[in-house]
């Protein structure tokens, strides 16, 4: 897997994989003189299927590549173990968070699983409550502030920038596509999800619209007279030009998988069920200066995962 890709999701696994100890299970590894079970790689595993539709896909389409379970396991404890040790050097140097942050972030979270019933119900399955959640995110944020201090040291010249861009262009092409869309809102006056009763009849509802698309119905007067999107609605259901960055993962992985002049099945965001017609599809080179940003956040990022990879060289780890 892309090196880059596994310090970006870094953050993200810590999120989802700190704080498992304690379980009865045989042991899968250990890091320093803390010990996690396979019980804990299987918790880990299941919330990230969980969360496949609500973080970007590029890792987790990554992940679930792989149809050896093996492997699958294999990676996961990798990740785990990449987070400990970042985890455990932090705490060696006394970083700690404000519970105040913790408290915000959990908010943030639990505003995000109310209004999605599905994804609330995949984290409960997997055992995950309040006093778990805030846990594992105080943990996630003592790992942020711990690489944000270790950056902050960290120079990257004109020089390294632009031989990056040289050596990477295509990873700076910008996509945009132009599309319609048809949106059946599964969420209530209160931004809640709706019963799944009554997700089902908005289903049913979707799909009658979408089996009128198949038959030659116009797509921009159906948009007008069903889309919950009344902004875009009364426009035919037009969005105009966006990128992936414009909109919510969920929306642009389906969207940007389309063709021009396509249509889509239904499909579900946390907003509720859509149909997107794509009537066009644009690529355009991304100049050095408008890449520079980023470019400096990936050489960063490069230069955390070699870090990571000598906390790791330094610190015993034994694998089951």
């Amino acid at each position: 897997m892309d090196k880059l890709k596994k310090t970006l999701y870094l953050g993200l696994v810590s999120l989802l994989c700190l704080s498992m100890i304690g379980c009865s299970s045989k042991n899968a590894f250990k890091v320093g003189d803390i010990e996690f079970s396979n019980q804990d790689v299987e918790r880990v595993e299941s919330i990230l299927t969980a969360t496949s539709n609500y973080t970007d896909a590029n890792y987790l389409s990554d992940f679930k590549s792989s149809k050896d379970n093996k492997e699958i396991t294999s990676k996961v404890i990798d990740y785990m173990i990449d987070n400990e040790v970042v985890y455990q050097k932090a705490q060696s140097e006394g970083i700690k968070v404000d519970e105040n942050d913790v408290e915000q972030k959990y908010n943030q979270i639990k505003t995000m699983l109310d209004a999605n019933a599905d994804y609330k119900k995949s984290l409960e399955k997997a055992n995950i409550d309040e006093a778990y959640l805030k846990e594992t995110i105080k943990k996630d944020l003592v790992i942020n502030k711990y690489k944000e201090k270790y950056e902050e040291d960290l120079k990257v010249t004109d020089k390294e920038i632009e031989t990056y861009y040289n050596k990477n262009k295509s990873d700076f092409k910008e996509e945009s596509i132009e599309a319609y869309h048809i949106l059946v809102s599964t969420l209530d006056d209160e931004n809640k999800q709706v019963s799944d009763s009554e997700k089902d009849k908005l289903k049913s509802k979707a799909n009658k619209i979408a089996e009128k698309i198949k038959s030659g119905k116009d797509f921009e007067k159906l948009a007008k007279e069903n889309s919950d999107d009344k902004s875009t609605g009364k426009n035919g259901g037009y969005l105009g030009y966006f990128t992936k960055e414009d909109k919510n993962p969920e929306f642009t992985k389906k969207v940007f998988s389309l063709d021009k002049g396509q249509v889509s099945d239904v499909f579900e965001t946390p907003y509720g069920y859509e149909i997107v017609k794509v009537t066009d599809k644009k690529t355009k080179q991304k100049s050095l200066e408008d890449c520079r940003e980023d470019i400096v956040n990936r050489i960063l990022a490069e230069k955390y995962l070699q870090h990571i990879e000598k906390l790791k060289d330094d610190t015993t780890i034994e694998r089951n």
